[in-house]
């Protein structure tokens, strides 16, 4: 980690003015002497990926002209809504400048922007092996180079019948007896669907929008019938470890969002199952969303759409790289994956210890008390969590066998969150990544059921002198588990552990559940709980987290959903209309009235009612009672957090009266000491910033390069460049602002029909480790005609 991508990279400078516009913030008021402002549309000015990007221009006069990197793009400009505005291609890799300048160069405007690959990364870090399957089922999108891309996407077109299902529209030009519409924005249209797929970010995306086959291509600049100028980004569920390209994305063809206009995208990388990785889901759907942009126009608003781990993603990107989504719409989520894990790892310690003869005779009552869980047997299911953290479990059958860690093949892949996200979290001295966790020391499992006499002493001392924990390579230990302090330390600082410090102080989140804690799943209400502390720990208020809980009755959650869509629709639309989002109490003003925290009955009578963690006797907690897990059983506060506690030695008086051979094997199980949860966790640090890079972010210092020689037809000039030593030089002479056909050395001879033009050349330096740098020359002086030609 090198910064946080929040510097000149991410503004628009006004030249003569030295004003700042920042690219995703709210608009800065521009001076009546200098009204020329440049922006990028479809993203960050210091992410732009694929070398392209849709750019707008207010206040041009009519006199203007228009450069990327040297170029003239003027005419890649459309006057829309009063500003010009247009997809500038061809961009050089790193950082160089669009400019808009009058017809005598006077420069009245420049943007810096920083491109990156359209493989990546962008802000992710060194990148990871990854095992391709855009070729084969069920993407079928042609051959992959290298990076696991395609050559181009794919298209087709999907329908809505009138009995409700999704089906292929027909290629051959007929129409469907069968087609339904739907009604967008007070219009009737087509329900048909343009599906695309195709490769970003070495992720397969997919992206629809209502649009018929045969209608002009959708464009930025004009209006597209049926979009109702607003984005839906969706994400999957479960965890797993990320080095295959995946085959799901969190779902395009949903009728909730297409029927209302809304465009939806979505990618192989923000499925969790494929890859848990918060950081490269926000840059693929930063880079999805970049090119959902640039393809049909800017985006009033995105709202983000997933349950389970599809809102633990929402909730991280929302804080860590705010912009990206505008509104969480949440369902049986998580705050975070790193904090949620560690119930697998008490689960599997736990179910471990019952199942030796030390641990055999223990009630479901006794073993209920101790998990916190609402049955014995959810324990089972949370030991699905931490095979992410074994190197022997973690890997996906896409990735070979020979492929893999083993003891025998200690440089085989490691399939673990740690080794994974190792650009995040850092590696120890053997190359491997250093774990956040698990770590269990200190823990006194069984607290709470001990001091109610739910269990006895000796079941205590017992549990917790064998529970043991996990090696680095997955092996059961006797031994309690150790996890880095400076891993915590950088996950607390760069939101993985999410504290709600960053962007979700503004973000709306309305977040519904149906209430599963009975059936033994381990989406329990619980979760809601903990959002809410942490929101109260951050803010003192929740004014921008609304959750609401209902009966586990399939048609009931479609209810919910529908009705949580309407009020997050109504919140951000009021957002926009006070000002667009940024500010927190610009959103909890813009929140409407009647939407409040409460729970639905099986009957869909709301209840409205706030969300209460500690009174069991409310309205809702009698209907939907709360359940723990483990750790809170033993003693972790409701805020959740306690990846890795900090310790105090226990006091006697303490426990139950045990014996002095129970205390003895008891301070022997706990000799650094045990869990002080009135302190904050050992690691603990404040979050460091949002949109944080884990790459290259120094850019390559070099100078304008200059032009020795007179431009003259048969004559040669060249360019002359301070670059550092060993860095690569790319050349391209530009005569008028229009890039000259194979004119990439670093000499150049005019030829004559350049005679009247002023020639520049663009050098782009780059370095490894460096981002790399295009600039450009001052204009020559006219190019002349050779010596004696008339």
């Amino acid at each position: 980690m090198k910064r946080s991508r929040t510097g000149p990279l991410a503004m628009g400078v006004l030249a003569s003015a030295g004003l700042i516009l920042a690219g995703l913030s709210l608009p800065t008021a521009v001076s009546a002497a200098q009204p020329v402002k440049i922006e990028i549309e479809s993203g960050r000015a210091d992410s732009v990926s694929g070398g392209d990007a849709l750019v707008s221009v207010a206040g041009a006069r009519d006199d203007f002209r228009i450069l990327s990197a040297g170029v003239d793009v003027t005419e890649a400009f459309h006057a829309v809504d009063g500003r010009l505005i247009g997809l500038v291609d061809e961009l050089p890799l790193g950082v160089s400048e669009i400019q808009v300048t009058k017809k005598n160069g006077q420069v009245q405007a420049t943007l810096e922007v920083e491109n990156h690959p359209i493989t990546g990364p962008v802000f992710s870090g060194p990148q990871h092996p990854m095992y391709c399957t855009a070729s084969g089922a069920p993407w079928n999108l042609g051959a992959v180079d290298e990076d696991c891309h395609v050559a181009a996407p794919s298209v087709s077109y999907r329908y809505r019948t009138t009995t409700g299902q999704f089906a292929d529209y027909p290629t051959d030009g007929s129409t469907p007896a069968n087609l339904a519409t739907t009604t967008v924005d007070g219009a009737t249209v087509p329900y048909v669907v343009r599906v695309e797929r195709g490769t970003i970010n070495r992720a397969v995306y997919e992206t629809a929008v209502l649009h018929l086959p045969g209608s002009a291509e959708p464009a930025a600049w004009t209006t597209t019938p049926g979009w109702n100028g607003k984005l839906v980004y969706t994400f999957g569920g479960a965890c797993g470890v990320g080095y295959w390209q995946g085959s799901s994305t969190g779902g395009v063809q949903n009728d909730l969002f297409l029927s209302r206009g809304y465009a939806v995208a979505s990618a192989t990388f923000n499925v969790y199952a494929q890859n848990c990785n918060d950081v490269t889901s926000a840059e693929t759907a930063m880079m999805v969303k970049e090119h959902v942009i640039e393809q049909l126009g800017p985006v009033d608003y995105t709202i983000g759409s997933g349950g389970s781990a599809g809102t633990m993603q929402q909730l991280l990107l929302a804080n860590n790289y705010p912009g990206i989504l505008d509104g969480v719409l949440g369902e049986i989520g998580y705050p975070d994956e790193r904090s949620t894990t560690i119930g697998g790892h008490d689960c599997r310690a736990l179910l471990n210890y019952w199942g030796t003869p030390s641990g055999a005779g223990w009630t479901d009552a006794q073993k209920v008390a101790v998990t916190g869980h609402a049955l014995p047997g959810t324990c089972f299911g949370f030991t699905f969590f931490d095979g992410v953290d074994d190197p022997n479990r973690g890997c996906n059958p896409a990735i070979p066998v020979a492929d893999r860690w083993s003891p025998s093949n200690p440089e085989g892949l490691r399939c673990t969150i740690a080794d994974m996200v190792k650009n995040v979290y850092g590696t120890d001295a053997e190359g491997r990544g250093l774990r956040v966790e698990p770590d269990n020391v200190g823990v006194q499992y069984g607290w709470n059921a001990l001091q109610s006499g739910a269990i006895t002493v000796e079941q205590f001392v017992s549990l917790n002198e064998q529970v043991g924990g996990m090696g680095v390579d997955g092996n059961r230990t006797a031994a309690r588990s150790e996890a880095s302090v400076e891993a915590i330390e950088r996950a607390y600082e760069t939101g993985r552990i999410n504290m709600m410090t960053g962007g979700l102080g503004w973000t709306p989140v309305i977040e519904i559940r149906n209430y599963t804690d009975p059936t033994g799943d381990f989406h329990e209400r619980y979760r809601s709980a903990i959002i809410r502390e942490r929101m109260l720990a951050a803010y003192g208020d929740a004014g921008t987290h609304v959750n609401w809980t209902g009966a586990n009755i399939g048609a009931n959650t479609n209810q919910m959903r529908v009705a949580a869509l309407d009020k997050l629709e109504d919140w951000l639309d009021a957002i926009e209309a006070a000002g667009g989002p940024g500010d927190r109490a610009r959103t909890v003003a813009a929140r409407p009235a009647d939407l409040v925290d409460g729970c639905f009955d099986a009957q869909m009578a709301f209840i409205a009612e706030p969300l209460d963690y500690d009174d069991p006797s409310t309205a809702c907690n009698t209907l939907y009672p709360y359940h723990s897990q483990p750790r809170a059983e033993a003693g972790m506060p409701l805020i959740a957090d306690g990846l890795k506690c900090a310790l105090t030695q226990p006091v006697r008086t303490d426990y139950p009266a045990m014996s002095d051979a129970q205390w003895a094997r008891f301070t022997a199980t706990f000799p650094s000491g045990v869990c002080d949860w009135d302190a904050r966790p050992q690691g603990y640090k404040p979050l460091e910033g949002t949109w944080l890079d884990f790459g290259t972010t120094e850019t390559v210092t070099t100078a304008a390069p200059e032009v020795v020689g007179t431009p003259r037809v048969g004559e040669s000039v060249a360019a002359e460049v301070d670059a550092p030593e060993g860095a690569a030089i790319a050349y391209q002479w530009i005569a008028d602002g229009t890039p000259v056909a194979g004119a990439t050395e670093a000499s150049f001879s005019p030829t004559a029909d350049l005679v009247g033009a002023e020639l520049r050349v663009r050098v782009t330096v780059s370095a490894d480790d460096l981002v790399a740098q295009t600039l450009l020359s001052a204009e020559t002086q006219a190019v002349k005609k050779a010596p004696g030609k008339p």
